[in-house]
Order: C-alpha cells, then structure tokens, then sequence
C-alpha cells in the first residue's frame, strides 16, 4: 500500500522509443537548439512566438521521454503521441494567432471560445508535464494554489478576494505576461539553456573526465582522497553545469564506488558526493537556474550576482573539504594510490585546452555582462574541443547531436518547472495573495528580525521539499522576499537569501533528488543520505542567515570590513565543522564540541569584542592540538 502511494506521488520512468519517437525527439532538439542559439547570438525572433514554440518542445520532449508514473510500461504509448499532438495544436493555435492576441488589451477585450480552450489545453498539458517530469506534489500544490484562486473569495476574513469569471483567470495565467508565459519560462528559454547546453557538450566531450583527473592530481594522493576527489570534481564539474543531480550522475559514477572500495561507509560516500554536487548550484561562473531567475526577479546584473556569491561558495566547499578531512582521520583512512591515475603535471599537458571554452565563459560573463552570449561564444569555443575528441567529421557530429539531445533533456524539468511556477506566480498575482502572505510572515514574527528570517527558512525549506530549484526560488521570490526587505535588508542579499536555501533543497530530506541520485550509485538508505549530506554541508544552512546582515562576505562594503567579516566566518565555520566531526588532530570529546559550538556561535555572530575572545580561543586551541599531535608523533603531519 506505501509504494503504492509513493508510486503514485513519484515522477515517471525514461522511456523507451522506437526509431519514429528517437527521430521525432531528435528533430525536436535541434530544431530548439537551433532557434535559441541563434536568439543568443543576437539574430531577432519574436520572443513570444519563441516561447510558445520552446513550451511546445518541451511538452513534447516530456511526453516522449517520460512515463506517465513508476509503474507505466517504458514503451511508447498512443497517450503519449496524443498528449504530443494536443501540445503543438497548442502552440501552432498561439503562435497563427500571435497578431491578434499581440493587438488585443489583456483583462479587457474579451477571449474567444477558441482561445479560452487552447488557454484551458495548454495550461493542463503543463501540469501533466509536471505530474510526469516532477511528480504528483508539485502537481497538487499548484492545483491548491488555482483552486484558491477560483474559489478563494468564497474564505471568510483577510485571505478572501474578490470574485474572478473564468475569462479573468485564463486571460491572466496564460495570456498574459505574469503567468505561464511570464520571466520564469522566459528564463529558461532564452537563459537557462545555453548554459545547460555549454555544460552537456563539455560532459560529452570528455569534461566530467577532466575535472575527476584534475581534482585526483590535485588531492587524489591525500588521507581520504576519494571523498576530497569528490569534493573538488564535484564543486568543478557543478559550478559549470549547475545541475546537483547531473553532477551526481557524472561523477558519482566515479567517486562514490571508489570511496567506498577504500573504507568509507556507503552512506556517507553518498553524502559526500551529494552535498559537493548541490554547492555546485551556489558555485559562480554558472550556478543554478535559480540565479538566472533572480537576474529576471531583482534585475541586478548576473556578473555582479556571481560576484557576490563567490566568497560564500568558496566557504562552503571549504567547510565541506574540511569536514571529509576530518571524517577521514576519524575513520583511519590511509592514502590511497589509484593505480594508472594521472598526475597534474600530466593532466594539464594533456588537456590543457579545456580551460579556454571556460575562461571565455568566465570573461563574457563578467565582462560582457550579458550572460547569454558569454555562454552561446562559450559553446562555440568547445567545437574545437570536439575536433579533438572526434577526429572524424562523422563521429563529430555524432557526438554532436548526442551532446545537444542530452542538454535539451535536462532542461525539460527546469523548463516544465518554470513554466508551472508561472502558474502559481501567476495567481498569486492575481488573487493579491503574494501581499497576504509575506504581512502574515512578518505577522506572525512579530517584526522581529531573527524571527522573519526563521519563518521565511521554514517556508523556503517546506516548499524545496518536493519541488525543484526554479520553482522554488520563483514562488519564494514572490512570498518571502518582501518579508525579508520589510526588515530593510537589501535586495541582493535578500534573494541571494532564497537562492541559497532554494538550492540545498536537492539534500533536504525527505525528497531530495541529489540524496536520492546518490544514494542510487551507493546503495544506500536515501533519506539517511540526505540527513547525512545536510551535516556535511551544514555551513550552507547558516551562511544564508549571516550575509543579509554582514554584507561584506558579499564584497559589499570597505576593505576592512570586507577581510575582517570573512576572516571571522571561515573561523567560525571551522570551529563548527570540527564541533561536528569531533577530530581536531585527534578525538575531541563531548564537553570540547560543545565549548566549540558556543565558540563558533560567538564567531559567527556580530558580538563585538566577544568575537575577537573567541577567535584568539580557538586559534590558541590549534595551536595546541598541533603541538600536542607534533609531539606524540615526530614528524607527523596536522590532521
């Protein structure tokens, strides 16, 4: 009876075509590629046209590619060409009656029966999109959030709204710009693609492969090695794709089993793995989609995002490499040498020109300020890439065509995301129900300050649990964000706020899709991995709570300002860490880790000249432990 629920709940299976269905699916690819890639280089396409064409493709790559739940057959079914040929009657509807919708003033001339059903169609292939793609969860909270906006002026009190005739409805969610067809969907299309195409041709063409050589020549030779592989490649491999779980799946694959052939627990090596993956979604030059989604939201420029997130990612997977470390000599690891690995010295000889397409990637983005066609000349700098993994022009385009399919089937569940955040954006919009919710947050606190940011957490966690990444910044950015700058914290750290918890929903129990990803290569307990994962990546949690006050781990700010709030934190942190771990160059007992977390608290937090007590405590603390470890064994070196 429970996996028959869970089944019901869960996203589908992939399927499996036949020659028609790989051909149609292929065509579909390209021809979106295609279209977009040409958008990103500057060639002018209607946007809205653009975009009914993009949902149209995505429709119909969900249909195609997934199952309708678990227990489906993987073969192609005739529900599925079916739910196909409504999508692109759809679409083709929109798209033939673009002139006329584009003339008309929306909330005001009146739809046709023509247009409120091809609204109607669109909007249900969307949530059947998402049932398939996401799972029944998100499918349930978007129809609680519709019904609301159907009914809610039937609720007595302050969450009542005025009544809305099914015309209104449609005319806003679907016709308009602030619902399916709003920034969201308009993110994934136009922005969120080309970086998920630049990260799927550099996996093809050998990168995943690199940064694994790279990350083992680097730390592969060191007590734990493994899991710091993990770390490195991991953080590497993520920053460029932003996907925690296709991170997971393309270096997990390595990683996971060779941590756990040399000592670490199936659980934890899959914990590793996933929280390494996820920071890869807070990890500038590319981050996650929900990053591109705050450029739409707050309109701060990209690179001056990617410029603020740098410090607090860079802490995070300081904390994480650390906290393996610490793992390691508490196990008793030894270092471990991989027969056949590369060195460095060899590595870069030999794959030296990977680093072109991503330094051309780094430089546009943040000197071009115009992320889109930093990534589209990054694209094109990894063609030569290609030559030389594929020296015929056959196998070329073979890979080609495998590398751009790939990309354009990871993006259909950021696609679908957005487009049913749209949904949800949209009646919240409509039903004025965005201005409820943020005053009964900041109601409910009280106004006070470390209450709303609590309440705001929870809210931001709740939604992440069963919801991916875009959606879950989408519909935050809507209900917690005003609470957030009602307490006068800036907008940049206010959203960077929602990103970040947004983000380490791929680890939170109890649907975390890394976890889970993870947990599959490992065999292991998912919701024990991602418990584990979230003690591992711990930091991530408490960052967020500690740059909307002191900016200067963004770079906002004086200098002194700016060294002094970071030398603090990383302080802080890695008290915490060790507190976590109990191993500081031996076994920390019970009453230290305690004094150690009220250590990393004062560190933490902005406590005046308690902070620089704490800092000389812990330092001297160190000190110690290193002579302590020197003296008992000569020669050793600090774990």
């Amino acid at each position: 009876m429970l996996m028959s629920a869970y089944q019901w709940i869960a996203r589908g299976r992939p399927r499996e075509n036949g020659p028609v269905g790989k051909a149609v699916i292929t065509a579909t690819a390209l021809a979106l590629t295609a279209l977009l890639m040409a958008m990103a280089f500057g060639v002018y396409v209607n946007r809205a046209i653009a975009l009914h064409l993009f949902v149209g493709g995505m429709l119909t790559l969900a249909f195609l590619t997934v199952t309708g739940n678990p227990r489906r057959p993987t073969g192609p079914t005739v529900a599925s060409w079916l739910l196909v040929a409504a999508a692109w009657g759809a679409c083709a509807y929109f798209v033939s009656m673009y002139e006329v919708h584009d003339k008309r003033i929306p909330m005001i001339d009146a739809l046709t029966v023509a247009d409120m059903t091809a609204g109607i169609v669109l909007a249900a292939l969307v949530l059947e999109a998402t049932r398939r793609c996401i799972g029944m969860t998100l499918v349930v909270l978007v129809t609680g959030f519709l019904a609301y906006g159907i009914w809610g002026d039937l609720l007595p009190g302050a969450f009542s709204h005025r009544p809305l005739s099914a015309q209104e409805i449609v005319d806003h969610l679907v016709f308009s710009k602030d619902g399916l067809m709003g920034p969201a969907l308009e993110v994934a299309a136009f922005l969120v693609f080309v970086f998920v195409v630049f990260g799927s041709l550099l996996d093809r063409w050998g990168g995943g492969d690199f940064f694994h050589d790279l990350a083992h020549g680097l730390v592969g030779k060191q007590v734990g090695g493994p899991a710091k592989v993990a770390v490195f490649s991991s953080g590497l491999y993520g920053s460029i794709s932003g996907s925690p779980t296709a991170d997971v799946v393309t270096t997990g694959s390595f990683t996971i089993p060779l941590m756990i052939r040399t000592g670490v627990p199936r659980t934890y090596a899959a914990a590793v793995e996933a929280a390494a993956s996820t920071g890869g979604a807070i990890l500038p030059p590319v981050m996650g989609s929900a990053a591109f989604l705050m450029v739409d939201f707050t309109g701060i420029p990209y690179s001056t995002i990617i410029t603020a997130a740098i410090v607090p990612a860079l802490i995070y997977y300081l904390i994480v490499f650390t906290a393996v470390h610490l793992k390691a000599h508490r196990l008793g690891l030894k270092p471990t040498l991989v027969e056949g690995a590369p060195t460095l010295p060899q590595v870069l000889k030999r794959d030296w020109f990977y680093f072109v397409p991503i330094a051309v990637l780094v430089w546009g983005v943040l000197k071009l300020d115009r992320p889109v066609f930093a990534g589209a000349i990054a694209c094109l700098t990894l063609v030569p890439v290609g030559m030389l993994r594929n020296r015929s022009p056959k196998a070329f385009i073979a890979s080609l065509v495998g590398g751009l399919n790939n990309g354009m089937g990871q993006l259909v569940g950021v696609g679908i995301a957005c487009a049913v955040a749209g949904l949800v954006v949209g009646t919240l919009a409509m039903a004025d129900l965005t201005g409820k919710i943020s005053s009964g947050m900041f109601s409910l606190a009280g106004g006070h300050y470390a209450l709303t940011l609590f309440v705001a957490t929870v809210v931001i966690i709740l939604l992440g649990m069963g919801m991916p990444t875009p959606a879950v910044y989408a519909l935050s950015a809507v209900l917690a964000a005003p609470a957030l700058i009602a307490l006068k914290i800036d907008l940049l750290p206010a959203h960077l706020f929602i990103v970040y918890f947004a983000s380490m929903s791929a680890i939170t129990p109890p649907v975390a899709v890394a976890a889970f990803a993870a947990a599959s290569i490992a065999r292991a307990n998912p919701i024990a991995v991602g418990f584990v994962a979230c003690r591992v990546g711990i930091v991530a949690f408490v960052l967020p709570l500690l740059f909307v006050s002191q900016t200067g781990m963004l770079l906002i700010g004086d200098a002194q300002t700016i060294v002094t709030t970071i030398a603090f934190v990383v302080m802080g942190a890695l008290c915490l860490v060790v507190a976590f771990e109990g191993w500081l160059m031996g076994s920390v007992g019970t009453p230290l880790r305690i004094a150690l977390a009220v250590v990393a608290i004062v560190l933490l937090a902005q406590t005046g000249i308690a902070r620089w007590v704490a800092a000389a405590a812990f330092l001297a603390l160190v000190v110690w432990r290193f002579r302590r470890h020197n003296a008992a064994t000569p020669g050793a070196a600090a774990a």
